[in-house]
């Protein structure tokens, strides 16, 4: 029979010694801080030996509030709990007869007895009766402060009649068993919040000690990896890696999010983020190998705190960038501008700043062509930042500096490194600068060795270079390192007379390889290449010799330039290099 009986009775039963040593047992375990599960482990004994169940458990809420789990019992094996608690759990949302009676027991908060399992063929949890063994049994609310905090059962192998008396004793037991778990249960939390403090204090300070040593990201990012036991990645928000501890792979994508901003700690895919913020604005991200759900709230907060340290390791190596920026910017505008007559002194400024610009350097050139950043600060900011991470491992360091807006190389002719020259270091900053779309388009142009007095010069053709490559339609890099007489017209700081001057020349054999898809101005290129050796550039080009002079007839007839006089080869050889440069034809 199954009854529910209100827990309002007199309590009557074995001799009043037995009670007051359960109870005081209950009390004594209490007070010395052993662990809830411990303590239902005792009650459940307690309950067996003074009302003479078989076996008993107590139950509790699970984390989510949806279910109760066996937390701790008494004859009942550690299998069949952990079975219990995995696949059959008692839920607290199901109603009518698929309701067990633990969970009416709680939700009510009667006391629901069942005094054989078998006279009831059609009960839902009568199956787990069986496999465990048991015919009756009896579940009793843990109420404190008017409120079920959990159950406790107790069971007999045969059928039995929970009367009166027992049902009074049983409910005076939860009653005190309750306010015992309440005490046990404020005190672990209180124990927790201890332990949760004091690693908070750890992880301050390692964060704090690592900023002040000053080791940087990279020491930040160990000591996050460290704390959490996972692997840690700070990148930019270029998803240029900028310190890595322990991670595996590639930098993963991080969308915009108003949560990074405001300093929360999100889950993107299988990885945990944070925004390191500084004025306002994400400039770096911090990601855990970690999926955000498995994180404790301590370990949540370590990433916070450190999302702080790595802003302020930002705003350091941002402050010392500005002031070197600045000086280097400086020492580069004085030596491309100077006109020779203090370079002594400019040498020995830039040996106090740490760079030896004597003896011959090259001089290398970036401009970024971006219609949405062409002449902001992020553009600029991003090839320097790329500019020094390549030239890390160069030795003599070259010097780098922004300068009328483009990225300048000053790189010394006998500077070596693991095989990067100045054509691989260009071609090398114009993948990385591109790569992400974050910048539209970079062209670069290497320009041959010069004494630190000829630097000007050769910055001007640079420049020239720049301009008229700029309206082309793609990345590139311009190799000038073959010193030629044409090249003094590219320091004429005017794109647009150059190439007025290369249309005025080849516009009508232009328009002729256009309209008849012809390759005139190619061929002239390769010949001239060849010294004007027909059957060399006739090789190159798969034709035979003669059609090579037939081609070369056509382009001089359209262009009214003979190539036999020095004067129009001269002519010509300038105007197809202004046409390959600005990317004319």
């Amino acid at each position: 029979m199954l009854s529910v009986v209100s827990a309002e009775t007199s309590p009557v039963g074995p001799p009043l010694e037995r009670w007051l040593d359960a109870l005081a047992s209950i009390g004594e375990a209490v007070g010395s801080d052993e662990p809830v599960a411990d303590l239902l482990d005792r009650v459940t004994r307690t309950a067996c030996t003074l009302l003479g169940y078989d076996f008993c458990a107590a139950f509790l809420p699970d984390a989510s509030g949806r279910a109760l789990t066996i937390v701790g019992s008494h004859g009942l094996s550690a299998e069949y709990i952990a079975q219990v608690n995995a696949d059959r759990p008692i839920l607290l949302d199901v109603r009518g007869d698929d309701e067990a009676p633990t969970s009416i027991a709680y939700r009510t908060g009667d006391v629901v007895a069942i005094e054989d399992i078998e006279a009831y063929p059609g009960f839902a949890w009568g199956g787990v009766a069986h496999e465990q063994g048991y015919r009756a049994l009896i579940s009793v609310p843990l109420r404190r402060a008017g409120h079920a905090v959990g159950a406790l059962n107790g069971y007999h192998a045969l059928p039995h009649r929970f009367d009166a008396a027992e049902i009074s004793l049983v409910t005076t037991l939860a009653t005190q068993v309750a306010i015992a778990l309440g005490t046990a249960q404020l005190r672990a939390s209180e124990q927790n919040t201890i332990r949760e403090l004091r690693r908070a204090q750890e992880v301050h300070e390692l964060l704090t000690a690592t900023a002040l040593r000053g080791e940087g990201l990279t020491g930040v990012a160990q000591a996050l990896a460290e704390l959490l036991g996972r692997a840690v990645l700070i990148t930019d928000v270029y998803r240029e890696t900028l310190a890595a501890a322990g991670w595996a792979g590639p930098s993963p994508s991080t969308p915009a999010s108003d949560d990074l901003v405001r300093g929360q700690v999100v889950g993107i895919d299988d990885t945990t983020v944070a925004g390191v913020v500084l004025d306002g604005a994400v400039v770096a991200h911090i990601h855990v190998d970690a999926q955000r759900h498995v994180l404790s709230g301590l370990d949540v907060r370590a990433i916070e705190h450190t999302a702080v340290v790595a802003a302020l390791e930002l705003l350091r190596a941002r402050t010392a960038a500005e002031v070197e920026q600045r000086l280097r910017g400086s020492l580069v505008a004085d030596l491309l501008s100077s006109d020779g007559t203090d370079i002594d002194g400019l040498l020995d400024r830039a040996r106090r700043l740490g760079w030896d610009l004597s003896g011959e350097h090259l001089l290398l050139g970036l401009r970024c062509v971006d219609a949405r950043a062409s002449a902001g600060r992020p553009a600029t900011e991003r090839m320097l930042a790329a500019a020094d991470r390549l030239i890390a491992q160069v030795t003599p360091r070259p010097l780098a500096a922004i300068y009328r807006g483009d990225l300048i190389l000053v790189w010394p002719r006998d500077a070596h490194s693991t095989g990067l020259h100045t054509d691989d270091a260009a071609a090398r900053l114009v993948e990385t600068l591109t790569a992400t779309g974050s910048i539209e388009r970079t062209i670069a142009a290497v320009a041959p060795a010069a004494e630190p007095g000829e630097l000007p010069g050769v910055y001007r053709t640079l420049r020239g270079v720049l301009g008229l490559a700029a309206d082309d339609g793609g990345s590139r890099v311009i190799d000038l390192q073959d010193v030629a007489i044409e090249h003094l017209l590219l320091q004429l700081d005017d794109p647009r007379r150059l190439r007025e001057f290369a249309s005025a020349v080849l516009g009508s054999a232009l328009d002729y390889d256009r309209d008849r898809s012809t390759e005139l101005l190619r061929t002239a290129r390769i010949l001239l290449d060849h010294n004007l050796d027909r059957r060399a550039a006739a090789a190159v080009l798969h034709l035979h010799p003669n059609t090579v002079q037939q081609r070369i007839h056509r382009l001089e007839e359209l262009t009214g330039l003979r190539i036999s006089r020095p004067r129009d080869l001269l002519r010509l050889t300038a105007a197809l290099t202004v046409a390959r440069i600005a990317g004319i034809g």
